[in-house]
């Protein structure tokens, strides 16, 4: 497991908004419903599709908040494995991530996971090339540091990318270059009266694999 920075096991979410604004490195929050929005989509009929974007992939949710979401998306499509990047609740996504797996039993697949208490761009810079399938969800431009930063990380995300896979991006500002891009839409399960965005941003070789599919679930918007 990543380590968690100093400051997130001894203080509450309101300090820890306090401490991430003197970092410079981000605004600390806590989120975590736009992925959980995403996951219960994903157990829709509309939003199945999303096992086979997932399966098998190495996936990795950036900013990943307190909330076990990202590890349930993962898992239910059966990925690989999962990494949830998140540098100021680290201690409180580790353990929503084992309540779950506990609660959960036999009725979520079990895959391997781990919870690195890094800044995005540091973990980012450190994987290798073309390995991930990464999801951000709720990265907008209001908590990022910069508008520098922002474009670092987008860069990164496009370097890391698996080749066939796609970045998907709930709500999230960040939109790497290079890319071509689908967005949709989708009434969140759990208040139907909310309607959230997803963008799936991938290269030539993953709309080929996946063409079909997304034709049949997106209409066919694919952007450039």
């Amino acid at each position: 497991m990543g380590e968690e920075s100093e400051f997130t096991v001894s203080r509450d979410w309101k300090e820890r908004l306090s401490v991430s604004r003197d970092l410079g490195t981000g605004f600390a929050a806590p989120g975590g419903e736009f992925t959980r929005a995403l996951y219960e989509w994903s157990l829709t009929p509309g939003g199945s599709f999303l096992h086979k974007l997932l399966e098998k992939r190495r996936v990795v949710e950036l900013g990943a908040g307190m909330m076990p979401y990202g590890y349930a998306l993962a898992a239910s499509c059966e990925a690989r494995n999962f990494v949830a990047v998140e540098p100021f609740y680290a201690d409180k996504q580790k353990a929503s991530i084992q309540a779950m797996i506990e609660d959960a039993g036999q009725t979520l697949p079990r895959i391997p996971y781990k919870v690195e208490g890094q800044d995005m761009l540091d973990y980012l810079k450190d994987e290798a090339d073309n390995l991930l399938c990464v999801v951000a969800c709720g990265i907008e431009d209001c908590i990022l540091p910069s508008a520098e930063y922002r474009k670092k990380v987008e860069g990164e995300i496009y370097r890391v990318l698996e080749q066939d896979a796609f970045f998907l991006s709930s709500h999230s500002d960040l939109q790497p270059q290079g890319l071509r891009t689908i967005e949709m839409t989708f009434r969140r399960p759990a208040n139907p009266r909310v309607e959230d965005r997803l963008r799936l941003h991938g290269s030539k070789e993953a709309y080929e694999k996946y063409g079909e599919v997304l034709a049949v679930n997106a209409g066919g918007l694919i952007g450039g």
